[in-house]
């Protein structure tokens, strides 16, 4: 067990260093594209979300809230989203969550850091990435997300907190589970580790699919005081749209 969370450990900080010092071809097509993970042509050629939903991110012809938020609004204020979760923005999150693909870090944060600069409203205190349980943390030798915001927060001046909100229970990959069971498998699987001096803050997370496990989280924040919270993701799942 040691050697294999040692090896985990060992191949994300070299997968970190390559990503860092040398340039890279284009994970979708091979062309070179200095050091992101996708030349700007790929870039432009993924399913950008567009107008949608402020509150949970659906698509919608205009800006505004869609009728489902109306009815029964998610626990976060608003959704920040840049694509749809389809071919190939799949592909690379996955690279980038399961396969040591760390140069996709820098160009999530670029483009959620841009898209962030274009709003109306105020900056959050701090960012606080979806935490993994420690058991998976150790399989897996990091968290996507906590990568994600440690970025976008060198590149906005947020601070980041890492250690407020934990997992404390080890729940079951949400893959593959209906709606039902995902929000059953994430009851109380998030608590506070430290009292909380923020009212405003972002959950930073890599997909937005039934949204359970962001308003687990959301729920947890505000029962400790935090007054307004954000969900900041690369990707949201359509197939509830």
């Amino acid at each position: 067990m040691m050697a294999r969370n040692f090896s985990a450990v060992l191949t994300h900080r070299l997968a970190e260093l390559y990503s860092k010092l040398l340039p890279i071809p284009c994970f979708l097509c091979g062309e070179f594209s200095q050091q992101d993970a996708l030349c700007k042509a790929c870039i432009n050629d993924l399913p950008w979300l567009g107008h949608c939903c402020q509150r949970c991110a659906l698509p919608l012809n205009e800006a505004g809230i869609c009728g489902q938020c109306l009815q029964q609004p998610p626990p976060q204020q608003l959704s920040l989203v840049l694509f749809r979760y389809e071919t190939p923005v799949n592909h690379c999150i996955a690279a980038f969550k399961f396969h040591q693909q760390l140069v996709f870090t820098r160009l999530y944060a670029r483009l959620l850091a841009d898209k962030t600069r274009q709003r109306n409203h105020a900056f959050p205190e701090v960012l606080i990435p979806i935490p993994l349980h420690p058991s998976r943390m150790r399989s897996r030798g990091y968290n996507q997300a906590a990568q994600l915001a440690d970025s976008l927060g060198s590149q906005l001046d947020i601070a980041v907190d890492k250690t407020s909100l934990v997992r404390q229970r080890n729940t079951s990959p949400q893959t593959g589970l209906s709606g039902k069971q995902r929000k059953r498998n994430l009851k109380q699987a998030f608590a506070i580790a430290k009292a909380l001096p923020y009212k405003h803050i972002a959950l930073v997370d890599d997909v937005y699919t039934t949204g359970h496990t962001v308003a687990e989280a959301t729920h947890c924040l505000q029962r400790n005081g935090v007054e307004t919270v954000e969900v900041w993701t690369i990707a949201r799942a359509m197939r509830h749209y």
